[in-house]
């Protein structure tokens, strides 16, 4: 036989019945079991041939989960409910000990015939309490009341043509709810209250009675028609308590809020982002925000420029805040460029600009992780692929409007203004704009170089000293006793977890985390938005005389959006890319010391200059063409008014004879004459010659530029004449 436990379940799957082991013959002959459902249930004994052909032929299988084993605590159990348990165990505690005879019918009635006789009780109630105990898992617990199974809990109640619930104090009487209605509230709220954000459920209310509840009908004093409620409508606490019933709330939730708020705003949070990292450097994560704080300009203090943007680069594992950056360009690439090379650089260095003396081991962080997590919108695209093949950093991006993804950076911009609001002078407080509150922006005092001073101070107070309440500690960290501080969980991490971090040079990083695109070789330099620039490998490779005789080609370059004097060349000579910087040609002189986005505002304006004149060049072109066609008209009658003579190689052959005429007749007419009015009519004073004309064939006159510039043949004299 199978080996077989006491209480173990076996299911006959082809007869859809469970029966518990109760008893097993020390001889390996059989056992005792009972059919837990079956109400009048007694032992049975299976042999053991049985067992195991049905178990060949898959028709019988092993029950793991048994419903009736549940623990319970004792002290939670009702005192009545124990009392009832204790009183049926002391009438078949002495029954069930009899085994097997209790399991024989012979024996075990003339056994419960004696507890019968003995405790003056009812042989009912013992076959009843036997069989409890036998199908509910052999346990004592077993016999405890059933009264969680009583009443209709979970189930609806009959409709009846009485009403259900509580009276109403208000002595409305009220329908019943029937099969019928409850679909017309699933109906109201799909209709209306899932789609609606803004409706409550009581509108949702007022919409189910107006719908389904109210008739039409003419009022008679202003002949409109009005919506007049029936005597007989659910109420508002009827229509609350079925919807939440018949509906999942949480689905509608989700419907109303949209999914991407609803899984941001109202998920549960089961899991931390630490449980994704082994240790520091694992996972940088990157946001930013604007701060709520008015600066003035550097060069004029009274001067305000608005609000700074702060971006922070911070590690998953020890919290530590690697990097950041302070300035004026907007969250996008060029900020997070900023804030990613800050975490590779050395601070020491970087807090020394700003006046801050610290030492290595106060921020110890001048490193590039393995992965980093941040917005769409900045590390999306083709500007972070140098990144990426340069140092083999994986990005990450946060689904769209997915900020809690990246929580632990999130919660970073809480704790930072908390630290200096109340010291820094325009810091704009939760009254700002209200009515008679004050204009913060006007006690602005700190420029963009004092206030990143300020934030460098408080990263350092972040990373040395606060202690981090919720940071969630494994086993081996607590066994350590390493306190939840940055810098120490940055320092355990790198001995115990991640071992030597990536560290590459400052320069190398600036220069990859730049933003590149494509421009294009021409005989003028390499043209990028606009601006032309020239390099040393261009000049000894002869790359600008190779365009103007060839065509143009493209090269890739990274640029500093802030400074376009000089962009850099992408050489991937042997596999390997190197930064090749490429300075401004005199041809782009206009466009020297200025940012991409003013050099692209002044191309747009160059270009709405030439948009605004186009439809007056293009009615002078039409003008033009009028002229040109009324000139072309006035010769063609001209021409056609005119006798023509002669046969058309006799004009083909007198050209040059013609031409000489019309030259020496144009000659007289443009002649300068000094003293006297060139713009006269040539119809007035007639310039009389003092000698006689000479004959043509004795012309003296000056010959034109183009006599001069034509060849002679051999044999031909000034004239042309052979």
């Amino acid at each position: 036989m199978t080996r077989l436990f006491v209480n173990t379940l076996l299911s006959f799957t082809a007869e859809g019945r469970t029966e518990r082991v109760l008893w097993l013959d020390p001889l390996g002959r059989g056992c005792f079991m009972i059919d837990v459902d079956a109400a009048g249930a007694m032992p049975v004994f299976r042999r053991s041939e049985e067992i195991d052909r049905m178990r060949a032929d898959v028709l019988l299988a092993e029950v793991i989960d048994d419903p009736w084993l549940a623990p319970l605590n004792e002290a939670t159990i009702p005192e009545k409910h124990r009392a009832r348990r204790d009183a049926a165990w002391s009438l078949i505690g002495p029954l069930v000990v009899e085994v097997p005879a209790i399991f024989h019918p012979e024996e075990r009635g003339r056994l419960v015939q004696r507890i019968v006789e003995e405790r003056d009780s009812n042989r009912f109630t013992l076959y009843r309490l036997l069989r409890r105990y036998w199908q509910r898992g052999l346990s004592p617990n077993a016999l405890l009341p059933d009264y969680d199974r009583c009443g209709g809990r979970g189930k609806a109640k009959a409709v009846s043509g009485k009403k259900r619930g509580r009276v109403s104090a208000t002595g409305i009487v009220g329908v019943n709810v029937d099969t019928e209605m409850r679909g017309l509230f699933r109906d109201t709220v799909t209709r209306y209250f899932a789609v609606n954000r803004r409706l409550d459920m009581a509108g949702c209310y007022d919409m189910l009675i107006y719908d389904h509840f109210a008739d039409l009908e003419i009022d008679e004093d202003t002949g409109r028609q009005r919506a007049i409620v029936r005597p007989e409508h659910p109420t508002a606490r009827q229509f609350r308590y079925w919807s939440e019933k018949d509906n999942d709330v949480f689905l509608l939730e989700r419907q109303r809020r949209t999914p991407r708020v609803y899984d941001k705003d109202m998920r549960a949070l089961l899991g931390t982002s630490t449980s994704e990292v082994f240790g520091p450097g694992s996972r940088y994560q990157i946001d930013a925000t604007i701060a709520d704080v008015y600066l003035v300009s550097r060069l004029n203090p009274s001067r305000l420029v608005g609000r700074p943007v702060l971006y922070i680069v911070i590690d998953v594992f020890s919290r530590m805040i690697v990097g950041m950056y302070v300035g004026f360009e907007g969250p996008s690439w060029v900020g997070a460029m900023m804030a990613i090379a800050n975490a590779a650089m050395d601070k020491v260095a970087y807090c020394r600009g700003f006046g801050i003396e610290i030492d290595e081991v106060d921020w110890p962080c001048h490193h590039l992780p393995d992965k980093l997590l941040g917005d769409r919108g900045e590390m999306i695209g083709t500007s972070v692929e140098t990144l990426i093949k340069n140092f083999h950093v994986e990005v990450e991006n946060t689904a769209p409007y997915r900020a809690d993804w990246k929580g632990i950076v999130e919660r970073r911009f809480r704790l930072l203004p908390a630290t200096f609001r109340a010291y820094v002078p325009g810091y704009i407080d939760v009254d700002f704009q209200e009515r008679g509150a004050r204009d913060y922006r006007l006690d602005g005092k700190l420029n963009i170089d004092d206030f990143t001073a300020v934030i460098i101070h408080c990263v350092r107070y972040y990373n040395t000293q606060h202690l981090i309440r919720s940071y969630p500690r494994d086993r081996q960290v607590i066994a350590e006793e390493v306190k939840a501080i940055p810098i120490e969980l940055w320092e355990w991490g790198i001995a115990r977890r991640s071992g030597q971090l990536r560290s590459y040079p400052p320069d190398l990083v600036k220069l990859s985390v730049l933003p590149s695109d494509d421009a294009v070789v021409t005989m003028h330099g390499i043209r990028f938005y606009g601006c032309f620039y020239t390099c040393t490998k261009a000049m000894a490779e002869h790359w600008f005389e190779r365009a103007r005789q060839t065509g143009t080609w493209t090269v890739r370059v990274s640029y500093d959006p802030r400074n376009m004097n000089e962009i850099y060349l992408h050489d991937e000579d042997q596999g390997r890319i190197r930064f090749i910087p490429c300075v401004m040609t005199d041809r782009s002189a206009a466009y020297r010391d200025r940012t991409l986005w003013e050099i692209d505002q002044v191309r747009q304006e160059e270009r709405r200059i030439q948009n605004a004149h186009a439809p007056r060049a293009l009615q002078g072109r039409m003008d033009m063409l009028q002229a040109a066609q009324d000139i072309v008209s006035a010769a063609e009658d001209r021409h056609a008014a005119a006798a023509p003579g002669g046969s058309d190689a006799g004009k083909l052959k007198d050209i040059r004879q013609n031409r000489q005429q019309e030259r020496r007749d144009n000659q007289d007419r443009e002649a300068f004459r000094i003293g006297k009015d060139a713009t006269a009519p040539t119809g007035g004073a007639r310039v009389v010659p003092l000698l006689p004309k000479p004959p043509a064939e004795d012309d003296f006159s000056l010959p034109t530029a183009g006599d001069l510039r034509k060849p002679r043949r051999e044999g031909e004299d000034d004239d042309g004449r052979r």
